[in-house]
């Protein structure tokens, strides 16, 4: 039986106003977007439906929320999507897109694919704590290497399988897909050299407790804004950082007023593509795997290298406008992964599923 968590409905309710962190906006009028073009990719064989019969008989409707928009690679993503399973389901499966939250908030359209009357969602991992704590191990700082590999890292390890997969399906999600995210960087009106440098600044980041720990720890202090608010936050000094990816930087403008990316504490983001599990429980063995096994494929062939490119890009336009990269010292990131120590043993504490998942993690990491 999937666990259904009403311990989360207030915390819900508090996340009800925040788009998701990579922006609820297709983009800032004064952010831009990189000249990014999709990939030229053709559907590959593993979209065709694996077990029982091939031919899709009846008809499904597959609708698809985000909170972002523009070129986003989560709306990147379901566009590819929905060209693959229209064309390899010979027209039985139809897919609507919603993006920039025409579904509801982050918190309400994760609530809809969990009781089954939202089909599935593209949104970051940090928004589906509250409702199945052990995806916060996503959120750990210093858990994947910070070298600037970690989302890479991350998205191969995630994608090719883990007990995860079968703990969030407990809880009603899924798993489609893991998008490749990018590096968790601060940027901000000043540079940082030493982790005293954050002290008594405001940094925003997801509405993540973990990633909000986190900033408490380097001694900064988390700033609540809707993302929509950041670029001003940053104009009228109410925040003085941002800890998110580049291409969230990039889109909303804010490099025009915070000119430092410190390349720290190089974590990752993730980006989830999930499916309601009470509704793909209602379908044929051969739809379900013709939906899984697309959606795994876009991921792979197409949102990979598209965000690849996408993000470089991002970075290399904000440098030609002025922005400063600033290489983190050994001993800068050495202070801030000491500091967050702790955060480690307090998820391995929540209970046991969050102590073997954590364990299982390190071990794939250390192998990776």
């Amino acid at each position: 039986m999937k666990k259904k968590l009403s311990l989360v409905l207030s915390i819900a309710l508090s996340l009800s106003l925040i788009l998701s962190a990579c922006g609820g906006n297709s983009g800032s009028s004064s952010g831009g977007t990189p000249s990014t073009t999709a990939p030229e990719t053709t559907a590959p064989s593993t979209t065709e439906p694996t077990g029982g019969d091939t031919e899709i008989t009846g008809s499904y409707t597959i609708r698809l929320g985000t909170p972002t928009g523009g070129k986003h690679q989560q709306n990147m993503t379901m566009e590819e999507f929905k060209t693959r399973i229209e064309e390899a389901s010979g027209g039985a499966i139809t897919v609507e897109l919603y993006p920039t939250s025409q579904l509801g908030t982050a918190p309400q359209m994760i609530e809809g694919v969990q009781n089954g009357t939202i089909e599935g969602v593209l949104i970051p991992s940090s928004y589906f704590a509250s409702y199945a704590p052990a995806i916060a191990i996503l959120d750990l700082p210093f858990l994947f290497d910070a070298d600037g590999t970690a989302a890479a890292q991350a998205q191969a390890i995630l994608s090719a399988g883990t007990s995860l997969d079968d703990y969030l399906y407990d809880y009603g999600f899924k798993v489609g897909g893991w998008l490749l995210g990018g590096n968790s960087y601060i940027l901000s009106t000043f540079p940082i050299e030493k982790m005293s440098d954050l002290s008594g600044h405001k940094i925003w980041t997801l509405p993540s407790p973990t990633l909000h720990s986190s900033l408490n720890a380097y001694g900064a202090s988390p700033a609540s804004l809707d993302p929509g608010d950041v670029a001003v936050g940053l104009q009228n000094g109410t925040v003085d950082g941002v800890l998110n990816d580049c291409t969230f930087w990039y889109t909303q403008g804010l490099y025009e007023s915070a000119k430092n990316i410190n390349l720290c504490p190089a974590g990752a983001f993730v980006n989830c593509f999930f499916f309601s599990a009470d509704w793909m429980d209602t379908l044929p063995q051969n739809v379900q795997d013709l939906i899984l096994s697309t959606a795994k494929a876009v991921v792979a062939d197409f949102e990979v290298p598209y965000m690849t490119q996408y993000s470089e890009e991002a970075m290399q336009a904000m440098v030609d406008a002025g922005a400063t990269k600033n290489e983190p010292s050994d001993e800068l990131l050495a202070e801030m992964k000491a500091a967050t120590e702790s955060l480690h043993e307090d998820f391995k504490n929540i209970d046991s599923d969050c102590a073997a998942i954590y364990d299982e993690f390190v071990g794939l990491i250390a192998n990776s």
